[in-house]
């Protein structure tokens, strides 16, 4: 069975600023976020890997490269950078302070199904899982009894985790939001997704 390895990025300077830092717009990783990283490398450092799958910001691309400088086991390893792997795009709110008065923010962070981000152009949740889950699909397939590591952003974490293990869409953003560099296990029992390890820090 495939084992993935879902990781957030390091903290950036737009998360420190609770600014909203979506698919559209990209911050650098603060000297917290590279040592989490590094420190996450190191933990995973003896898990052999036969793929890596990486949104193509440049805050998961960066710890991503920080993670693997630690491991190994890199001889022959498979790194792909994927499009749809991109935080959730908020539209005309991308690198605004979050406005966490308002009704859809409210909305993006407790109840997905609710959720309408038309008035400023944003993803919806329907949009993000469309794109979400061929690439995991594809992934299980290619690497059916192997260790996958993704490393992707808050709310696509988040949603696809809860998205894989059954949850409504209702509740898509349960038990988040994910920490930081944070590691969540998934594998499958009976056909089913299961969490092995969730939003683990431990290792810091």
């Amino acid at each position: 069975m495939t084992t993935f390895y879902f990781v957030r990025h390091g903290k950036t300077e737009l998360n420190v600023l609770n600014s909203f830092q979506g698919g559209g717009i990209d911050s650098p990783l603060l000297p917290e976020g590279i040592q989490q990283a590094g420190k996450l490398g190191q933990h995973l450092s003896t898990i052999v890997f036969e793929a890596v799958a990486v949104s193509t910001q440049k805050r998961a691309m960066d710890t991503a490269t920080f993670i693997l400088a630690e491991n190994l086991n890199l001889d022959g390893l498979s790194v792909n950078y994927h499009d749809g792997l991109r935080e959730l795009g908020f539209g005309d709110k991308e690198g605004m302070v979050v406005d966490f008065d308002s009704q859809q923010t409210q909305y993006l962070r407790t109840r997905p199904d609710l959720y309408d981000p038309s008035g400023f152009s944003g993803e919806t949740y329907d949009e993000l899982i469309q794109r979400l889950i061929p690439i995991i699909d594809r992934l299980e397939a290619k690497h059916p009894e192997g260790n996958v590591l993704v490393v992707a952003h808050g709310v696509v974490l988040i949603v696809l985790i809860n998205y894989m293990i059954g949850k409504e869409k209702s509740d898509w953003r349960t038990n988040g939001p994910l920490e930081n560099t944070s590691l969540t296990i998934l594998n499958k029992k009976d056909e089913a997704w299961r969490l092995e390890t969730f939003n683990d820090i431990s290792y810091q």
